[in-house]
């Protein structure tokens, strides 16, 4: 996109325009930039053969061994979870009974 057409369809003057076109070549050689070394990357490991594979799926098995929360736990926070919303449905129904003091919500047993 040249100068003419950025004053002219968007109504920037001719400094803003050059400045535009200045922005957008930087942020063009940066982009570049980074594609060039996600490429040296990929080809550094495609180079290696299969032992950076190999690595990264040793990392990713020891990451999932630390993720995983023993069944415990989990079904202690599933507990706590469920009594927090049971609180917040019975706060909203006292709410709304003390607005509108003639009608009763269904209460679940």
């Amino acid at each position: 996109m040249d100068t003419e057409t950025i004053i002219f369809r968007y109504g920037f003057t001719e400094e803003e325009a050059e400045a535009i076109q200045k922005a957008a070549r930087i942020w063009a050689e940066r982009v570049k930039h980074h594609i060039e070394e996600v490429i040296e990357a990929v080809l550094h490991i495609l180079s290696e053969g299969s032992s950076e594979f190999e690595k990264l799926e040793d990392l990713r098995k020891e990451l999932e061994e630390i993720g995983r929360e023993s069944r415990v736990r989990r079904r202690k926070m599933e507990r706590s979870r469920a009594r927090a919303i049971e609180q917040r449905y019975r706060a909203e129904i006292h709410r709304v009974e003390r607005e509108r003091f003639y009608r009763r919500i269904y209460k679940p047993p």
